[in-house]
């Protein structure tokens, strides 16, 4: 039941997502990827996964910045010695961009060549330069947190529950694409938990376990008009740490992103 009682929070620090030459470059790349499946295997499912996704995420991007869950700060772009500030909304979708349509479509891709080795190469290649540009980035300030999200609020779990379901019917239909998405999720989670990883050691990605106070709700029921507090801030440990991303890899980007895959099926 801690599970539930307690509550564990994924953070962001510093001013996350302003860079949007990196974010162009991410979808540039992905958009190469998109061309090349076309042109060697006449198959546009990269460009449609990448469209799906983008789009998708871009409107879960707005719904977090709306409800404030997450920071959306200027994003600038930088040509020689010119800076221009990007609107708002361009900035959501340039993130949802990145956070959906670029991991989804390297997934997609790389999952489908995993039996190739100069593609191998070529995904270490590119995880050499994302890990490359995270580690030699300056550490953020830690007073200063983009995102704060409870990963097992009652919402999100309703909605990685939903998601599950609904991937699980997809392939109870679609049995034939059974290792077509394991090779993709594979390829996901394995990208993703380098980033992650370069993240957490910088300490731009970091989290937060709140556990329930045992006597608080018993005190409420009494009707004392003590003051409890309900819930106190745990010093987290490595173990702590291991899970609450772990989840985050697994559940909120492999198994939330198949269901793109389903979309476009």
């Amino acid at each position: 039941m801690k599970l539930i009682y307690n509550k564990y929070y994924i953070i962001r620090m510093g001013n996350f997502a302003t860079n949007g030459n990196l974010k162009i470059l991410y979808g540039a790349f992905s958009l190469l990827l998109s061309y090349d499946d076309y042109i060697k295997y006449n198959s546009t499912d990269c460009i449609l996964i990448l469209s799906v996704s983008t789009c998708i995420w871009s409107f879960i991007e707005t719904l977090l910045y709306l409800t404030n869950t997450r920071v959306i700060k200027p994003m600038h772009v930088y040509l020689n010695d010119y800076t221009y500030t990007l609107p708002k909304y361009m900035s959501i979708l340039l993130q949802g961009l990145q956070e959906g349509g670029f991991i989804t479509t390297i997934g997609l891709y790389y999952g489908d060549r995993l039996h190739n080795t100069r593609s191998i190469i070529h995904l270490h290649l590119l995880l050499g330069l994302i890990s490359v540009n995270v580690l030699t980035t300056k550490r953020p300030n830690p007073d200063v947190i983009s995102s704060k999200r409870q990963v097992n609020s009652r919402g999100s779990l309703i909605f990685i529950g939903s998601i599950t379901i609904y991937n699980t019917t997809m392939l109870y239909l679609y049995p034939e694409h059974f290792y077509r998405q394991l090779r993709m999720f594979f390829v996901m989670t394995y990208v993703s938990s380098l980033w992650t990883l370069c993240a957490w050691y910088k300490g731009f990605r970091t989290i937060q376990v709140q556990t329930k106070n045992p006597i608080y709700d018993v005190n409420a029921m009494v009707g004392s008009e003590s003051s409890l507090q309900e819930y106190f801030t745990k010093r987290v440990n490595i173990f702590d740490t291991l899970c609450i991303l772990g989840y985050d890899i697994l559940f909120e980007i492999g198994v939330a992103y198949l269901m793109f895959y389903n979309i476009c099926l």
